[in-house]
């Protein structure tokens, strides 16, 4: 490498560098208006969008030209409730505005990203931003195909989202299978997911199973849409079966005799610590130790999920007797 190139390395690092500290100290005001141009200029960022306010943000873009567009609560420039950004590419750069605006929005409810050009690893900075959001309870990402599928990452057990929308993302069996197993596992659930739509994909037979899979243990999420994806009669099946009784698998079992011993044990623990009075154990909820499970003809029965209100099918040929 020539001299002048050398040079010219070490001065684009040294300016990265020292745009990188210039970020990291700058403290945001909370309002979008102002934080978000100033940032980008921090990081010259060339071609900054615009930041549009309006009254109402719709479900669909309706401009031409790439913004970011909030909605306030009131006059007040520092109650931004809702943040949309539509139609250009969120790269890493703009993840890094983005991680530094969004902690200093405390009204911000609802968080909007439609065809924005996502990638798994803009989404990793977005999980890892979102517990800062105090009151973030909506979180939509439409329109943005993920390589490594990782939208599960949003449902993790600990995560605090209550509304998610996975509309129009090419998810298949194999993301259907990672979003399923975030549902719930023998040892885990989501518990506050309420809704989740996973309209317009590419899910199949596989993929509803793996879905239904995640549904038998989770008794959190009420509304889930499925609707026009490529779900047939075999997976509306497997559905079917886990809104209905069913008998659980020798995993489900051994797990449902672990618990059963690890709260005898917690009880016993109690007892012998606290003699003059008798504490009741709170137990994790957890679908496995419901007083409801019987035994049928050698197998344990457990009462289907009746936490879910809302499944919608539509857009898909199944057989209706199913439901």
């Amino acid at each position: 490498m020539s001299r002048k190139k050398q040079k010219e390395k070490t001065e684009k690092a040294h300016s990265e560098d020292e745009a990188s500290r210039n970020t990291d100290e700058y403290h945001c005001s909370g309002n979008v208006k102002i934080d978000f141009p100033r940032l980008c200029a921090l990081l010259d960022i060339k071609d900054i969008p615009a930041v549009n306010t309006k009254q109402h943000i719709s479900a669909a873009p309706r401009w031409s030209k790439p913004r970011l567009q909030i909605e306030k609560e009131n006059a007040d420039p520092h109650s931004t409730k809702n943040l949309k950004i539509s139609g250009w590419k969120v790269d890493e750069q703009i993840a890094r505005v983005l991680q530094k605006i969004l902690p200093s929005l405390s009204r911000l409810q609802r968080l909007h990203f439609w065809q924005a050009g996502l990638t798994d690893q803009t989404v990793m900075s977005l999980i890892n931003t979102i517990p800062l959001c105090s009151n973030l309870s909506f979180v939509t990402l439409e329109g943005n195909p993920l390589p490594e599928q990782s939208y599960h990452l949003l449902l993790s057990e600990d995560s605090l989202l209550t509304h998610l929308s996975l509309r129009n993302n090419r998810i298949g069996d194999e993301g259907a299978r990672l979003i399923g197993v975030a549902l719930s596992t023998t040892r885990s659930a989501n518990r506050n997911l309420l809704s989740l739509n996973l309209s317009f994909n590419s899910i199949g037979d596989e993929g509803a199973a793996h879905i239904a899979q995640g549904l038998r243990l989770n008794r959190a999420l009420l509304f889930l849409s499925l609707s026009n994806n490529q779900i047939g009669d075999a997976g509306a099946a497997h559905l079917a079966q886990t809104l209905g009784d069913f008998t659980l698998t020798h995993e489900e079992v051994m797990e449902r005799r672990k618990l059963l011993l690890e709260r005898a044990q917690s009880v016993s623990n109690v007892v012998l610590n606290d003699s003059d009075s008798c504490q009741q154990v709170e137990e994790t909820v957890n679908p496995l130790l419901d007083h409801s499970a019987q035994y049928r003809d050698g197998e344990l029965i457990l009462p289907g999920n009746t936490t879910l209100i809302s499944l919608n099918l539509a857009g898909q040929t199944i057989l209706r007797h199913f439901f």
